[in-house]
């Protein structure tokens, strides 16, 4: 169910919020100590992402600019096509590490261009990185086999671009910089034999393996901040957008999870069957039994209408007052009618006593319900449930009325006949 009160995520935000550690010595395998748990972590890793999307694609345009100029200046300095027309093997792979990391940053840049990320697109970061790491040592170490000038520092300023903020964790940036400083150590004692190179190359590795840890420590404190501030805002939204009172999702976040769940409904071209309930004679029990016995009601009638839902893409939110809102997805009439009616059974099954009743000597509900026609607005969509409602209620209230929507039956008929 879509209600805040029944997403998980939302349960575990309040207590890390209290000291921002207080979920993660729970997850005692993590060796960083940053992490959520699990349904919020994948929302928090989706949030760095997107949050993080201009930054990437503006670190990804300067690293291609280099690294063309980097492919121009390789193909000069090493006399480029004369040495592959020759056969030399080493120019020949310098040029197709540098053609292969060249492709991978504008497959990335494409892809952060129109938005399109997959789950998996932390890996192709990791990757571009890597190579540039990979091939950038290869291509030094061969400059000073063949006596041309280079700088090794250069090593030292891919260390610090891995730590950018380009959608990576903590974790993942310090993985790829661990890589590059291992492998740039390597590969070095296994190409270079000079005495001079090998004392030089020495003192690069430490270096090297230096940035990484002052760079791993700024990463780790920067991303305990981004999360601080994740749950923060999070639980600021929660906040924002449920109702005190009953736990469930207040009209302005039920009127905003609505109008996606309606855009995916149309996408999807599936069924959504909307209602609105009101508590019959409200007025009269709390003028009877008291605010405080009213708002107690309002409660048990939320977690009843709350626990209607059965899939993730349902919505349950109070409207105002002893007004409730129903959002059901994927729900034909057949099968989402009896339910409401249903629902209006439960309540009242409740049995909770409301003598100044003049329809029932129990708190009843009216309910009112309509199907999405695929088209209309959601404002649309409220009027006509609201007018069923109010036939309920013309009808002697503790009841649920359902008014068609012209052309939904037929959208769900035409549904079920492709299907």
């Amino acid at each position: 169910m879509s209600s805040l009160r029944k997403n998980p995520d939302f349960e575990a935000g309040p207590p890390a919020a209290e000291g921002a550690t207080a979920e993660r010595p729970a997850q005692g395998r993590r060796i960083d100590g940053l992490h959520f748990e699990p349904r919020l972590e994948r929302e928090y890793r989706l949030h760095m992402r997107a949050d993080q999307r201009t930054s990437t694609l503006v670190c990804l345009i300067t690293a291609l600019g280099i690294w063309l100029i980097f492919i121009g200046l390789d193909l000069s300095r090493l006399d480029g096509w004369a040495a592959l027309a020759e056969g030399d093997h080493e120019v020949a792979l310098a040029i197709l590490l540098r053609l292969a990391t060249l492709g991978v940053l504008l497959i990335q840049i494409s892809m952060l261009a129109t938005q399109r990320l997959p789950r998996a697109y932390h890996r192709l970061s990791m990757l571009a990185l890597a190579l540039i790491g990979a091939t950038s040592t290869f291509i030094a170490n061969m400059f000073k086999l063949r006596g041309l000038p280079q700088a090794d520092i250069a090593q030292l300023v891919i260390i610090a671009a891995v730590f950018l903020p380009v959608g990576l964790t903590f974790l993942q940036s310090s993985g790829v910089a661990l890589f590059i400083a291992l492998f740039t150590t390597a590969l070095g004692f296994v190409m270079l034999s000079v005495p001079a190179h090998l004392s030089e190359h020495f003192r690069l590795s430490i270096l090297l393996f230096f940035a990484v840890f002052v760079g791993g420590v700024g990463a780790w404190l920067r991303e305990r901040a981004q999360r601080d501030q994740f749950l923060l805002r999070r639980l600021l939204q929660d906040h924002a957008m449920s109702d005190p009172l009953t736990g469930i999702a207040n009209r302005r976040g039920f009127e905003q999870q609505a109008a996606m769940a309606l855009e995916q409904a149309r996408l999807d071209q599936v069924a959504v069957m909307f209602a609105i309930l009101d508590v019959d004679h409200f007025k009269r029990y709390n003028d009877h039994y008291g605010h405080h016995a009213g708002d107690e009601t309002l409660r048990l009638i939320a977690r009843t209408i709350a626990e209607a839902g059965w899939r993730p893409l349902d919505i349950a939110g109070r409207l105002g007052g002893e007004e409730f809102g129903l959002l059901l997805y994927d729900a034909v009439p057949e099968e989402s009618v009896p339910r409401l009616q249903e629902l209006v059974a439960a309540i009242a099954q409740l049995g909770i006593e409301h003598a100044a009743s003049p329809t029932a000597d129990h708190v009843t509900v009216s309910l009112g319900a309509t199907l999405f026609d695929g088209r209309e607005s959601s404002s649309d969509l409220y009027r006509r449930a609201d007018a069923a409602l109010y036939a309920a209620k013309a009808l002697g209230r503790n009841r649920g009325e359902y008014i068609p929507a012209d052309g939904a039956e037929a959208l769900v008929a035409e549904r079920r006949r492709r299907a």
